[in-house]
């Protein structure tokens, strides 16, 4: 069989049809498994009318981040998990996470929840109309802040 005929072969069963996404939502996690189901309500709140995925990248928590993550893919297609083993940093996840994405828009959220999503589908909007190519979201910009984060030290 050609390349071309692997390509544009139909799938065989509703379950394997791939869902085309709008925006792959990078989360990288380092013993994160207590934040992963509210971020996911979260983010399903805040894009309603959004195609979307979450690629959680892994740095091999052992809080078992990575097994619930997996367990909660087997329930919901918009879920994935990297694990990554023997590997560890924010950058490099934030890189894997993207060569795993095929949406044409990335965003990068932290697993702690200090992130806001709901300025998510604002952000996709300036995007996709066009008026520019990266949109960066700040607490050091106008408008932009720290919200109720705890500037002390982290605890657990």
């Amino acid at each position: 069989m050609d390349d071309g005929a692997v390509l544009g072969a139909e799938p065989k069963t509703a379950a394997s049809r791939p869902v085309t996404t709008v925006v792959s939502i990078i989360i990288p996690t380092l013993n994160e498994r207590e934040n992963i189901e509210p971020l996911l309500s979260l983010v399903t709140a805040a894009l309603p009318d959004t195609e979307w995925e979450v690629i959680f990248v892994d740095d091999d928590s052992r809080d078992g981040t990575a097994e619930h993550v997996r367990a909660l893919a087997r329930r919901n297609p918009r879920v994935r998990c990297l694990q990554r083993i023997g590997r560890r940093g924010l950058a490099t996840a934030c890189m894997e996470g993207v060569l795993a994405s095929a949406s044409p828009y990335v965003a990068v959220m932290d697993a702690d929840l200090q992130h806001d999503e709901r300025l998510l589908p604002k952000m996709l909007e300036v995007l996709d109309n066009g008026a520019a190519d990266v949109v960066i979201g700040s607490r050091y910009v106008a408008g932009g802040g720290v919200g109720d984060w705890n500037s002390g030290p982290a605890s657990g």
